[in-house]
């Protein structure tokens, strides 16, 4: 029963920083040159930790002990019988899991005690390896030499914690992945576009739901990645004016219209586009995201089209819609690019396309713009 009130007291020490009949506080031990903390335990044995510093001390802070004492308990029989056995040596790990626990977190601990058979006169070391999570791991290190009981707790620095959780980054790395984001933006005609034509900037909005296949070139730390992928885009072209969209000898056409005060009039299509993008994204010290630029192709198809018009006749609320292709090309190609810093990007989209096929209708061309969502 020593070995586990011993045990348990080097949890309660370290996770809460109390002190016991009238021992200095942690804060007072380590605020001075002394670099001990000496706590009398209630059967009047000593135990004394030895710490580098306040931040070894801090870093319990971090894990829930509390819980890993409470269901300690319950192994109390089978750490006796193992201190009862004669054999020079002497292994044993327990392992639970805490998902029951009060603060509601789930860790795997494992705690594994190694002792030596002691020998009268001589000096009995234990050693306690307690492991919190995959990445955090406290070596214990017990010595007795008659009623002076000697603990020496070693804490992983942060240096040596970053390095095992970059060590387990690196063994589940992948170079290809696969993503989704979501465009967010607003279109404008370029070209030889008619003032007829003029768009409603508000209205005229940019919608893209984009799944992406993303590889990183030259490793984990490289910043130099191709993506690829598909997108489903959605312009809407929301007129200005008071016009519709008519077809005459074939070609369409945009007329004003006088009779007829409309609320609403826009032109819709939706397209599939499959883009090619080279881009650099760069991390912080943090490890957060940093400076990203990326451009590169893209090559679409129109999938549907349809116009709408919106108004009110006779205290009523009146929609026309009409599906056609509207003499719209049918193939997309053009060219976009990213620009972003700290996981805020924006986007830019140009059909180097006609918005109507040749000698159809209008020539302009569509610039789409705005904010790129990641998920």
């Amino acid at each position: 029963m020593k070995r586990v009130l011993l045990l348990l007291a080097i949890f309660m020490a370290t996770a809460t920083g109390v002190f016991a009949k009238g021992n200095l506080t942690v804060g007072q031990r380590l605020g001075t040159d002394q670099d001990t903390i000496v706590i009398k335990m209630a059967n009047g044995a000593k135990m004394i930790l030895q710490l580098q510093n306040i931040q070894q001390l801090k870093a319990f802070q971090n894990y829930s002990l509390d819980s890993l004492m409470r269901e300690l308990n319950t192994y109390v029989d089978q750490v006796e019988q193992m201190g009862d056995s004669t054999s020079r040596s002497k292994d044993m790990t327990v392992t639970f899991n805490t998902s029951k626990s009060a603060d509601g977190k789930s860790e795997q601990v494992t705690v594994t005690v190694q002792e030596n058979d002691p020998k009268t006169g001589q000096i009995k070391k234990e050693r306690h390896e307690i492991r919190i999570n995959k990445n955090f791991k406290i070596d214990v290190e017990v010595e007795e030499d008659g009623d002076n009981t000697k603990v020496n707790v070693d804490v992983p620095t942060k240096a040596e914690r970053d390095s095992t959780r970059n060590a387990h980054k690196e063994e589940h790395y992948k170079a290809t992945r696969f993503g989704f984001d979501v465009d967010l933006g607003l279109n404008a005609f370029t070209g030889d576009a008619p003032n007829l034509i003029d768009l409603k900037a508000g209205g005229s909005r940019y919608v893209s739901l984009n799944w992406r296949l993303k590889s990183q070139v030259g490793g984990q730390k490289s910043p130099f990645h191709v993506v690829s992928g598909l997108e489903f885009a959605f312009n809407n072209y929301m007129f200005e004016n008071n016009v519709i969209l008519e077809e005459e000898n074939n070609v369409t056409v945009f007329r004003e219209v006088t009779d007829v005060n409309f609320e609403k009039s826009k032109l819709t299509q939706s397209s599939i586009n499959l883009p090619l993008m080279a881009s650099l994204e760069f991390k912080r010290e943090n490890g957060h995201d940093g400076f990203t630029i990326g451009a590169g192709p893209f090559i679409g198809y129109r999938l549907g089209s349809h116009t709408k018009q919106k108004y009110d006749e006779g205290g009523r609320t009146e929609k026309d819609k009409t599906r056609d292709s509207f003499n719209l090309s049918d193939f997309q190609y053009g060219v976009e690019g990213v620009l972003g810093y700290g996981g805020i990007d924006l986007f830019a989209k140009y059909n180097m396309n006609d918005l109507f096929k040749e000698n159809r209708g209008v020539q302009a061309n569509v610039i789409s713009f705005g904010f790129r969502l990641l998920y």
